[in-house]
């Protein structure tokens, strides 16, 4: 089974005689006990071995016929976990190693070359990777987390909010966002919902208490409006964009955004329901004068003073 599973694929087969070649002279076994094996194997629901015979009279040869993945799968498994920038380098290269073990030896060859990531990670995110399972299942049990939180201060030594008082959490949803984990509950001191980016949480412990979930919070909704997760009061959004910049617009929300072309000067006009919230505003101002926010006036404001602010760091 080992030298079947290791050696053969669809396409690099073995015969009876090659297999039997990969098996020590010490340990002292015939081609026909070889031969009595592979074809139970052939039988097998559990260990499946594919028998491949062209023509009559020629060599059967054999390969193993259950793997789970295609190549291509497994590349992009490898892709993934490159990119993970929270993922340690030990970690990484121990977990890319077993990817190749789920194919055979030749095609584990073909999967060398490695992802290429361009900015480097950020080694102060490696504790993250224990979290990730422990946040898992208490989502799944419903039941309540208390953990550290903090950030970085003017000196960059990361340094705890609220003096290192834990924070009480009910977990709903775990959420990949800009290359980063955030955990979305309910703050249980103020009854409100929170996110927080994983990386930033410190001693997390799941705890007996149980809770039951909102059963009208319809997570993908709260979180479809939000700008690199910054939470805040949900507001109606209308802003003109230069057409260069409609692809950015529909990547950001979806072929189906209310998106209205004005032929007559080369723009577009978005109309939505965004999260008002400091991250929306950077993600606007990152367009500079490509992008002109006509609703609400209270952004408006925030626009035209951010700007201001902008041109005086420049004077």
């Amino acid at each position: 089974m080992r030298i079947v599973e290791e050696h053969t694929d669809e396409e690099e087969m073995l015969s009876i005689h090659e297999i039997h070649g990969f098996i020590p002279e010490s340990d002292d076994v015939g081609i026909g006990a070889v031969r009595e094996d592979v074809n139970s194997l052939e039988k097998s629901i559990v260990f499946p071995v594919l028998a491949v015979q062209e023509k009559n009279g020629m060599v059967k040869q054999f390969h193993y016929d259950g793997r789970l993945f295609e190549k291509h799968e497994l590349r992009i498994l490898m892709d993934m976990v490159s990119a993970a920038k929270f993922i340690p380098k030990q970690e990484r290269n121990k977990m890319l190693m077993k990817i190749k073990q789920l194919t055979s030896r030749r095609i584990a060859e073909q999967l060398k070359n490695e992802l290429r990531v361009a900015d480097k990670p950020n080694h102060e995110e490696v504790g993250i990777v224990s979290f990730i399972q422990l946040l898992h299942e208490a989502v799944q049990n419903n039941q309540v987390i208390a953990f550290q939180y903090g950030d970085y201060n003017q000196d960059i030594n990361f340094t705890l909010r609220e003096k290192g008082k834990d924070y009480f959490v009910q977990p709903y949803e775990l959420v990949w966002e800009k290359e980063r984990y955030y955990l979305i509950g309910n703050f249980m001191s103020i009854g409100q919902m929170r996110q927080y980016r994983v990386d930033r949480m410190r001693n997390i412990r799941v705890l007996d208490e149980k809770f039951v979930p909102e059963p009208n919070l319809n997570i993908d909704k709260y979180i479809s409006g939000m700008f690199h997760m910054f939470g805040g009061d949900t507001i109606s959004l209308e802003v003109e964009f230069n057409q260069s910049l409609l692809n950015a617009v529909v990547d950001r929300f979806g072929v189906d955004a209310n998106i209205n072309i004005q032929k007559h000067n080369n723009t577009f006009v978005l109309k939505t329901r965004a999260v008002d919230s400091k991250g929306l505003l950077q993600w606007l101002l990152r367009w500079g004068s490509d992008a002109k926010v006509l609703h609400p006036e209270k952004l408006i404001e925030a626009m035209k003073e951010e700007a201001r602010k902008l041109y005086n760091r420049y004077q």
